[in-house]
Formats: structure tokens, sequence, C-alpha cells
């Protein structure tokens, strides 16, 4: 059994030239086994580090987060190096889908938090059918009122009985769950890989880079290449390229064919930042 511990939608602005407004969802799929030891051992960094008792982390802490001010700079990306390592030693991979909400959805979904809950739920799938597993999918609650909460899970359950174009979900084991984050550490990890993939995807600079160099070995492969597998970024053929900049992936992988990357016809063939 194989556990999907998901992060809600984020959203935000890049500065990468051209990219429109980002959403963005991911999360740990985490062994089942793999799962109380690494939570314990999640738990045991956060006392370690000084975090007061009920408070949660987060990749950018609340103003009125005791981590806001309490663990910044060098000890913030030293704790989440050390969570990160931890998932790592535990087996647990990462997924992230983003989307650029100014193309059209990949599917028929309402909307572009929809449609990167979709795109997610596929890989997830994925992942649980190539390790020959079924699975559970446990997401952070998302923001809004309780009728929000159930018309997303409502939206969930859809794709899962009716599947996508692509992907018809047969190992997900029961509905997808939800939970308040503060009361799971491994969704607090979910929520940052999704965030910091997320920025390091805009173009934030300072924080995400040398974070996500630790996120990229827990993004699963298949066929050598990462983007569209571990980090799908929407629309494919506008964003193929940074898959070479920011995960070395050598070719994109339309199956059954392969293109050499970077495409020099299509968008940042040749810097990361510029169109």
């Amino acid at each position: 059994m194989l556990f999907c511990f998901a992060a809600d939608a984020r959203q935000q602005k890049p500065s990468r030239e051209r990219m429109g407004p980002l959403v963005a969802t991911g999360g740990l799929i985490t062994p089942g086994p793999a799962v109380a030891p690494l939570e314990r051992a999640i738990d045991a960094l956060y006392r370690d580090c000084g975090f007061p008792p009920g408070e949660e982390f987060k990749w950018s802490p609340r103003r009125d987060q005791w981590m806001r001010a309490g663990l910044v700079e060098d000890h913030r990306a030293e704790f989440f190096a050390r969570v990160l390592a931890t998932a790592a030693e535990h087996g647990a991979q990462t997924v992230v889908v983003i989307e650029d909400s100014s193309h059209r959805c990949a599917t028929d979904a309402p909307n572009a938090e929809m449609d990167v809950t979709r795109l997610f739920l596929e890989r997830v799938e994925n992942r649980f059918g190539a390790a020959r597993s079924e699975g559970i999918v446990i997401v952070d609650r998302p923001g809004g009122d309780r009728a929000a909460e159930d018309r997303f899970l409502a939206g969930c359950l859809e794709t899962l009985q009716s599947g996508t174009k692509y992907v018809k979900p047969t190992h997900v084991a029961l509905y997808v769950l939800s939970t308040p984050s503060h009361l799971v550490r491994l969704v607090q990890v979910a929520d940052v890989v999704t965030s910091c993939t997320l920025a390091a995807v805009a173009g934030e600079p300072r924080f995400a880079p040398p974070i996500f160099e630790m996120i990229k070995p827990m993004f699963p492969r298949d066929l050598g290449r990462v983007g569209g597998v571990g980090l799908k970024i929407h629309a494919n053929y506008v964003y193929m390229n940074p898959y070479h900049w920011l995960l070395g992936d050598r070719d994109f992988v339309k199956y059954p064919s392969g293109i050499p990357l970077p495409v020099a016809a299509s968008p940042y063939a040749r810097d990361p930042n510029r169109w």
C-alpha cells in the first residue's frame, strides 16, 4: 500500500518573461510501512528546531505563525533540507503539477485549480500502478467553507470514477480523504515540496533553488526524463524547454517519440528566463 500526502492548490505570480499566473498542486508518495516512521522522524526534527506545540511548518508561513520570525534564513533552509533528506531516506517520492492559468485547461475541468488536481491524480495513479500497489490519497483541507471543500472532494471523486482522457484510475483504494494540514507532518512536507517547486518554476531566484535541488532526485522518472512524469508544467508545448533548464532533461517525450531539448522553435530555448 502506498500513501500520497498532497498539498492544497497553490498560486504564484511568476518572474519569468511572458509566463502567466501559475497554479500548482503536488504531493509526497510514501510506502505504507514508511508512513509512521517518517511521520515520527519529521516530528522529531520539528521539535529539535524549537517549534512550539501545535504549530505547523510551511514553505511560506503566515505572519501569525511562529516560523515566520522564529526560523529564518539559513536556519529555515537547513530545516527544510533535513526534512527532505529524511523523506528521501524513507523512500518517499514527489509529484508536482503546475499550470499556466492563462492557457486552456488540459482536461474539461471548470478551472485551473481542478485541472491541476486532475493531472495530479493521473500521475499518482501512474505511480501506484508502476509500483503494482493500491494507494490512498490524503489532501490538505482546501481553503474556504465546508461547501467549497465538498465541491473539491466531489471533483476528485468524479476524476477517480470517470478518469481523464488518458488515465482511468484503478489503483486508488479509497475516495480522496482530506485533513487539516497542521495535524499531519507529511502533509506539511507536501506543502514544502509543492510550494518550493512552484517558486522554482516561477523563477524565484533566492530561496527556492537550493531546496529545489534536493527535491529533484525525489521526482520519479520514465524513459529517462522527469518532465511530464514527476513534474508536469502545462501547457506542454510552451514549457517543454524549462524541463531541460530546471531538471536536466535531454528529451521532451510525447510517447512513443522524443524531441531533443532545448527546442529552438519553442519559448525559453536559449535562456530559462527569456521567451
